[in-house]
């Protein structure tokens, strides 16, 4: 159910780290559904006969396009998940590992393969790390992947939507908005600290297809501060063979 943050949330940032906010506030009401039954309505939509939950391994690869004024600039994006909590995304610019992220249940480092110099993370790093490993796992529920969640509606040019604020001490917020009618992601926003830099982040899934069986957002469009972005779906593999050293540096 969570596959949209690799989608989307996970790619982008692993871009920013190399490098005004947006927020907007809408009339909210009560939800008529709790955050459990909208879960498995979400699941439903999602995952219909739910491969996707069940699933050992899988693999997601986006092209992801920073608009620029004068040009564009493009990567590859890998995600490589491995249960129980192993998970490694690699970034490709020109055909050549740009900066991969790796987690493997226990340590997590980031390796710049331009200077071919590999850093453990350690504290406050690996931390956020664990918590995207949550966010990664196929079975994952908003109330495992979040310390605090609420619940509400909300209208927007004619629309309802679910809004689903998660947040874990010492973290900023993440807002996930969920169409009504068709029970998939529509936007997310947060802010991230990434250093001494804070990114506003705003990620609006543009359209759904379904790859192996599962609904995924192929298309989505994402703002970071001011740098606009499209990531584009290009593969998704469910229950690949995945060796536990590829998720150690």
């Amino acid at each position: 159910m969570k596959r949209f943050f690799s989608a989307v949330f996970l790619i982008t940032l692993t871009v920013a780290f190399t490098g005004c906010s947006v927020l907007q506030r809408y009339e909210e009401y009560p939800s008529d559904l709790t955050i459990e039954d909208l879960e498995k309505k979400m699941q439903k939509s999602s995952d219909p006969d739910g491969v996707f939950k069940s699933a050992q391994s899988y693999i997601q690869k986006q092209i992801l396009t920073t608009k620029g004024i004068f040009f564009d600039d493009q990567y590859l994006v890998e995600v490589k998940y491995k249960r129980p909590d192993m998970f490694k995304t690699t970034t490709f610019k020109d055909n050549q590992p740009f900066s991969t992220f790796m987690f493997n249940g226990q340590k997590a480092w980031i390796i710049n393969h331009a200077k071919k110099q590999t850093t453990e993370l350690t504290g406050d790093s690996l931390i956020r790390m664990r918590n995207m490993s949550t966010l990664l796992m196929p079975d994952s529920t908003f109330s495992q992947s979040f310390d605090n969640l609420k619940l509400t509606q909300m209208r927007r040019d004619g629309v309802e939507y679910y809004k689903i604020v998660g947040s874990n001490s010492g973290r900023e917020p993440i807002t996930i908005y969920v169409n009504k009618f068709t029970l998939l992601p529509k936007w997310l926003e947060t802010r991230e600290a990434i250093g001494s830099q804070k990114v506003d982040y705003v990620a609006t899934m543009d359209s759904y297809a379904f790859y192996d069986q599962v609904m995924i957002a192929n298309q989505s469009s994402v703002k970071v501060n001011t740098m606009n972005q499209i990531s584009k779906v290009i593969l998704f593999r469910l229950n690949v063979e995945l060796d536990n050293s590829e998720f150690q540096p």
